[in-house]
C-alpha cells in the first residue's frame, strides 16, 4: 500500500471529493479534530487547567522550533500570518528614503500592509513584477539599494506557486543591511524550510493549508539577535514570566518589579487561541510521523504529474514547470464556468472570477490517479465548450 494511501483514512472528508484545494485550506485530520476536541473535553472536567495548557503550548511551541530547524525561544504564537508581517513593519520604524521591496505575486495583506506605510509615513515601496510566472532574483537585486530596509516576500507565491530561494534573498538583503521577511504560509509543510540554513530574519506562517492545523492558529519566528530591535504590537499579562507581589494587605501584582519573558513569547501579550495550539499539536505531530522529507517529495511528485499533462494536453501554465512548491496554477477562459463543471463532478479547486486561472494544490494525501482525472475532467469540459479534446 502507498503511504499516501494509508494516511488517507486520516481525512474522512476525502471520501466525498476529489480535494485538490490546499493552498486554500487543507481538509481536518481526525487526529486534529479529536485534539481540538480534547482541549474542551479538558476545559469540562476541570476548568481551571491553566498548568496543562500552558505545559501543551510549549510541546507545541518545540515542535514548531525543530520543523523549522530553529530555537524554541525564536517562536511565538499568534492568530494568523499578518501579526508578525504587522510587528516588523511597526519595528522597522520606516520615514522618507526608506523602501521596501516586494513584488506582484505577494498575497494581498503584505500588498496592502506596505501600501499604508508608505502613505502614512513617507516610505517608498518598489514592487518588481514577474515575468512569464516568475520573479527573477536580478530583477530583485536591481530593486534592491542601501536604502533598502526589507524585502518582504511569500516564499510560495498563493497565486501560482513561484518559489523564492530564501537564501539567495537573504544575502542579498544582508549585503545592504536590510532585513529578509518571508510569509510561508504556502510552504511550511509542503516542502522544508531550514530557517538557520537560509538566513531568514522573520518568518510568519499560518497553519491551516499544508500543515493541515486548524485555522486561527499561526506562528511568527523571529531571530533571538533581532527581538529587542522589534516591540511587542501591545502589552499584557502573557508577558509576565514571574509574578513578583506588593507588600501591602491587596498583594496585587507589582508590574514594576515582575519578570518579563526576553525572548519571542514577548509578542503574546494575551490568551493564544489554545484549541488551535492543541490542534496545531496534533498535526506537526503527524507531520512528523509521516516525514517532512517524504511529504515535500510526493508534493513535488505529484505537481511534475500535473504539470506535464496539462502541458501534454495544450494547456498553458502561470507556474513555472520547476518550481518546487505544491501549487499549479493555469491559464483558462470562463474560469467560473469551469470551476463548476468541476464542482458538479466533486473536484475542488480555486477559481477567481476575472482572473482567467485555475489554481491545483494536490497535498501528500493525493494520488495519481486523481490527478490524471482532474486533467480528464478538464479535456471534458474543453470539448464541451467546442474546443479540442486532444
Amino acid at each position: 500500500m502507498l503511504k499516501s494511501n494509508f494516511f488517507r483514512d486520516e481525512f474522512p472528508s476525502l471520501g466525498g471529493v476529489t480535494f485538490l484545494n490546499t493552498a486554500f485550506c487543507s481538509p481536518v485530520a481526525t487526529s486534529v479534530y479529536k485534539a481540538c476536541q480534547a482541549f474542551l473535553d479538558e476545559r469540562m472536567a476541570s476548568p481551571d487547567g491553566m498548568r496543562s495548557w500552558d505545559e501543551t503550548a510549549e510541546e507545541t511551541r518545540g515542535l514548531v522550533a525543530r520543523l523549522l530547524v530553529a530555537d524554541p525561544g525564536e517562536i511565538a504564537f499568534a492568530t494568523s500570518a499578518a501579526m508578525g508581517t504587522n510587528i516588523v513593519a511597526e519595528g522597522l520604524h520606516l520615514k522618507p528614503g526608506d523602501n521596501v521591496v516586494l513584488d506582484d505575486l505577494a498575497y494581498p495583506t503584505d500588498s496592502l500592509l506596505w501600501q499604508r506605510k508608505a502613505e502614512q509615513l513617507g516610505c517608498e515601496v518598489r514592487k518588481v513584477a514577474n515575468t512569464e510566472g516568475q520573479v527573477p532574483f536580478q530583477a530583485v537585486e536591481e530593486a534592491v539599494d542601501d536604502h533598502t530596509r526589507l524585502i518582504a516576500v511569500s516564499e510560495v507565491s498563493y497565486i501560482n506557486g513561484f518559489r523564492y530561494d530564501l537564501k539567495d534573498l537573504a544575502g542579498l538583503a544582508h549585503t545592504h543591511n536590510a532585513l529578509l521577511l518571508s510569509d510561508s504560509t504556502q510552504s511550511v509543510g509542503a516542502v522544508r524550510l531550514n530557517v538557520k540554513d537560509a538566513d531568514v530574519d522573520f518568518v510568519t506562517c499560518g497553519a491551516y493549508k499544508w500543515l493541515l492545523g486548524p485555522i486561527g492558529v499561526a506562528f511568527f519566528y523571529i531571530k533571538r539577535e533581532l527581538q529587542d530591535r522589534f516591540a511587542p504590537l501591545g502589552h499584557g499579562w502573557k508577558q509576565i514570566s514571574k509574578y513578583v507581589y506588593s507588600d501591602n494587605r491587596t498583594k496585587a501584582p507589582d508590574v514594576e518589579r515582575c519578570d518579563f519573558f526576553e525572548d519571542a513569547r514577548r509578542y503574546e501579550f494575551a490568551s493564544i487561541n489554545l484549541q488551535g495550539v492543541y490542534g496545531l499539536r496534533a498535526a506537526l505531530q503527524l507531520v512528523e510521523e509521516i516525514g517532512v522529507d517524504w511529504i515535500e517529495q510526493r508534493t513535488l511528485d505529484l505537481n511534475r504529474i500535473l504539470r506535464t499533462r496539462l502541458l501534454e494536453n495544450g494547456f498553458e501554465l502561470f507556474t513555472p514547470f520547476d518550481a518546487e512548491s505544491g501549487i499549479t496554477t493555469f491559464f483558462t477562459e470562463e474560469e467560473i464556468g469551469l470551476l463548476k463543471y468541476l464542482e458538479d463532478r466533486n473536484f475542488s479547486v480555486t477559481a477567481r472570477a476575472g482572473c482567467e486561472q485555475v489554481r491545483v494544490s494536490p497535498h501528500f494525501y493525493n494520488t495519481e490517479d486523481e490527478v490524471d482525472q482532474f486533467v480528464h475532467h478538464l479535456i471534458g469540459w474543453r470539448r464541451s465548450q467546442g474546443g479540442s479534446g486532444a
